[in-house]
């Protein structure tokens, strides 16, 4: 009996043409491939091979140090020559390239369908044997990373955070026989199969069934929030954010600042250097408005015109465009967008009402806190312990935990003994999703963390103090209480992030057992407007 012959293992990364390309030139740099190589390819329209031209074949530049005065031969350094191929195939209406050696240089990247291997991957893979994920959060400032497991596992144990964190590929073993073993999405998909060019067309057409299928229940939350990587659809995105600006519609536009910045450090900010040019307490987008004098502004303007972080020497110690400052929130057809820290997001429009609805029972604080007209949060929490009955100041009390927090500080004040209150003026989704997770930190640190307790009972007024710090306390006894100091109407008018942001913390509070309340804090409308330049001396 002969020996059967093994087909040899390919890799194979596959990426979709974008509707709306429909030749070869719209996604493939031509004027970098030889002649295209017609193939014949069953059950396809057409399929055809570029390869790559070759450069001259060289030395690397740096031989030359050695060869320059003929000390060492350059033959001895070899030949330098990258090879690299695409191949086009069009079946079922669709358009696939796949992409070998170095061919992927040959790619138009704009003429790419986004997303397309990690949604076959995600319709092909066994939910619960995963081998590893990339990730980015949006929160605060966004991070990219990668988990990995040596065993496969379920996505959750990957350590993401469905809410929090959009999923960027996989990698997982593969329930489809046509794709191997194992199978990478994310914009192409990857697979190692045993294959010849015959079986291409199996394999292609099994890809653009999955992309077309909707993923399955358990990967149904992936597409609550995708960031937007399609160039024509940004260009589009600004082009109707121009239209929310020509026709003044400002309602759910904010400035921010897009990192976290030290606020004690400087004395304000300014949309230019010069010296009497106003320097503006907190970042406002009527304040730029104000600052164009009439002048409506464009998306060019925003990415142009630049906001300054000033010292007390007045100097600009930090600064970014306005366009990565503005957080806008619009709709576009039938779909919600959020532009944050100069990146478009899509947001799922049964996610928005379901993070609303969330929020809706959230308590009102009953208490009316005093006016806020402080240019430090620490000078106003000082203010209400020494002017309101019931309050003891906890700023700045910090207590050292260690890991990844090293230092909590409890509250900024405490009233009647069991209300834990956590103050914010509010400047960004940022500032507001700091304020949202340092409460719950804390709050679960008190219950769940009795050398917690003993660093934290010191600092207690002797009227409030724990008899046993020991003794785990009872979380129904105690408020959570968060503070904002705004004009806006919260939660409703809060930007999204930060809502997704408190929904969560809630989620923690609540299943800790502990009562939660949100406080709007009035600001005073005089202090906005007259504490907003720090005439710099002569």
């Amino acid at each position: 009996m002969a020996n059967k012959v093994k087909i040899r293992k390919e890799k194979l990364s596959i990426y979709l043409m974008r509707d709306g390309y429909s030749i070869d030139s719209d996604v493939i740099k031509l004027e970098n491939a030889k002649p295209p190589i017609e193939m014949d390819l069953p059950e396809t329209e057409f399929s055809r091979l570029y390869i790559k031209k070759q450069p001259p074949k060289s030395a690397p530049p740096w031989s030359k140090l050695f060869t320059s005065e003929n000390k060492v031969d350059i033959s001895e350094f070899g030949m330098s020559s990258s090879v690299g191929a695409v191949f086009v195939v069009s079946l079922s209406g669709a358009t696939f390239i796949l992409s070998f050696g170095t061919g992927f240089h040959l790619l138009k990247s704009e003429a790419i369908e986004r997303d397309f291997g990690l949604k076959v991957t995600l319709n092909s893979v066994d939910p619960d044997k995963l081998r590893s994920l990339d990730k980015a959060s949006y929160d605060q400032n966004p991070l990219n990373s990668r988990t990995q497991s040596t065993v496969d596992v379920d996505i959750f144990n990957l350590h993401l955070d469905s809410e929090m964190e959009m999923l960027y590929a996989v990698t997982g073993t593969s329930l489809v026989a046509e794709f191997g073993s194992n199978v990478t999405g994310r914009d192409a998909l990857t697979i190692a199969v045993e294959a010849n060019l015959s079986d291409i067309p199996k394999i292609l057409s099994k890809a653009i069934n999955k992309y077309r299928s909707k993923l399955p229940a358990k990967f149904s939350w992936v597409e609550n929030i995708n960031r937007v990587r399609d160039y024509d659809e940004i260009e589009l995105l600004d082009m109707e954010l121009e239209q929310y600006l020509d026709n003044k519609v400002y309602d759910h536009f904010w400035l921010g600042e897009p990192e976290i910045v030290d606020w004690e450090s400087q004395i304000g900010y300014s949309f230019d250097m010069y010296q009497k040019t106003l320097r503006h307490v907190t970042l406002s987008f009527d304040d730029y408005i104000s600052y164009l004098n009439g002048i409506s502004p464009t998306i060019a303007m925003m990415k142009n015109n630049v906001i300054h972080v000033n010292n007390t020497e007045y100097q600009s110690v930090k600064s970014w465009a306005v366009y990565r400052c503005l957080y806008a929130e619009i709709t576009f057809g039938s779909d919600n967008y959020i532009l944050r820290n100069g990146v478009w997001y899509k947001i799922n429009c049964d996610f928005v009402s379901a993070v609303d609805d969330y929020l809706s029972d959230l308590d009102v604080h009953p208490f009316k806190f005093p006016v806020y007209s402080h240019d430090d949060e620490g000078d106003y929490n000082e203010h209400v312990s020494n002017t309101e009955d019931g309050f003891c100041l906890m700023d700045k009390k910090n207590i050292q935990i260690g890991g990844v927090y090293d230092k909590v500080e409890h509250c900024d004040l405490i009233r009647n003994g069991n209300e834990f209150v956590h103050v914010k003026f509010y400047r960004s989704s940022s500032t507001l999703s700091h304020l949202f997770s340092q409460g719950f930190v804390a709050a679960e640190a008190f219950i769940k963390d009795k050398d917690y307790r003993e660093k934290l009972n010191p600092k207690l007024p002797d009227s409030i103090k724990l008899q046993d710090p020991q003794l785990r306390p009872n979380p129904n006894d105690y408020y959570v209480v968060y503070g904002i100091a705004t004009k806006k109407n919260i939660p409703k008018e809060l930007p999204f992030f930060s809502k997704v942001t408190l929904k969560n913390s809630l989620k923690t509070l609540r299943a800790l057992n502990y009562n939660i309340s949100l406080a709007k804090i009035d600001v005073d409308p005089i202090w906005l407007k007259t504490k907003k330049c720090k005439p710099k001396k002569n």
